[in-house]
């Protein structure tokens, strides 16, 4: 009998040092003060990046420019072949840059002109690295939430570009976190530190942007004949004295495509945000169906800093859920 009730006692001796279970507050559960789904929350948090990085702004400049007057964007370049070009008699310098522009105007990517093409490509890589929206997973308990990065979508041109993240240097995508389920399905998730290899995964954007557009990635733009276009500049001619130059048309356009191509990607793959800093956040639980559960979350901000190597700044980022 004795020892019977010795391991009793210390049966509930034990019961009694483990912690309780977290549990919600009362009164919730009701389609007015829903409690969250078991199920993790598909979260998408809409970012302007707002990089401003001299080098990313120039490669889209450069981009942009070309797009306008790709003869003289070319003949901008620092070459042996263009300071070549460049002393040509003047009745046949004056009239080159228009010349290099029909030439590449017969010459397509996709369905456009290249230069045409080449606007477009400037305003994918302009959206994409100034724009994006963030995709995450976040569950929901009673003793915490926790949050996990999963995609980062682009919509350049009204296109549906989603590149996974994880797997690169630069890439936190996990964090765990407070989370307060409240009355009138008030929710507020506590102190969040992600990181990004953002430069990778915007120029994986791009690729697949342009892919969808023109059929292939970026790089199409360097598969433009430059032959073709450096044999047709070079018949041109004034009265009796033609442009010549062949080779040095020839580098000229296959040196200035190139150098676009690898001026966006050097600029660009580079840049990890080392601090995507959520400090704090709030948001409404929705219970749609009335089952006591919320199906979405609505009226999310993030309140929140973002470091991509020129310091942090503050911003607000929405966000929903379902």
């Amino acid at each position: 009998m004795h020892r019977i009730a010795l391991a009793l006692a210390v049966l509930v001796g034990c019961a009694a040092d483990e912690p309780a279970k977290a549990s919600y507050p009362p009164g919730l559960g009701t389609p007015d003060s829903p409690l969250p789904q078991l199920e993790p929350y598909v979260v998408r948090s809409r970012v302007t990046v707002q990089l401003g990085i001299t080098d990313v702004t120039s490669a889209v400049a450069t981009l942009q420019a070309f797009s306008q007057h790709g003869g003289t964007t070319l003949l901008a370049q620092s070459l042996p072949s263009v300071t070549a070009l460049n002393a040509l008699p003047s009745t046949l310098r004056t009239k080159l840059d228009g010349w290099i522009d029909t030439e590449l105007d017969k010459q397509k990517l996709g369905t456009l002109t290249a230069r045409a093409g080449v606007g477009q490509i400037a305003t994918i890589a302009d959206n994409v690295t100034n724009n994006v929206v963030i995709e995450s997973m976040l569950a929901i308990s009673p003793s915490g939430a926790s949050h996990t990065l999963t995609d980062l979508s682009f919509d350049p041109l009204s296109l549906d570009v989603v590149v996974p993240v994880g797997g690169l240097s630069g890439d936190v995508l996990e964090q765990n976190t407070s989370a307060t389920v409240g009355a009138g399905g008030s929710l507020a998730l506590g102190d969040q530190k992600f990181g990004l290899a953002f430069g990778n995964h915007a120029w994986q954007g791009i690729e697949l942007a342009t892919t969808q557009t023109f059929g292939s990635g970026i790089e199409s733009i360097e598969k433009l004949d430059c032959n073709a276009i450096a044999q047709a500049v070079a018949a041109r001619c004034v009265s009796s004295t033609c442009v010549g130059h062949a080779s040095d048309l020839l580098a000229m356009c296959q040196q200035g495509l190139t150098a676009m191509v690898d001026q966006l990607r050097g600029s660009l793959t580079p840049i990890v945000i080392d601090s995507l800093h959520f400090t704090s956040g709030t948001a409404k639980l929705v219970d749609t169906d009335k089952n006591g559960y919320a199906e979405q979350i609505t009226d999310g901000m993030w309140n929140a800093q973002i470091d991509d190597g020129m310091g942090a700044r503050a911003i607000q980022i929405a966000f929903t859920a379902k």
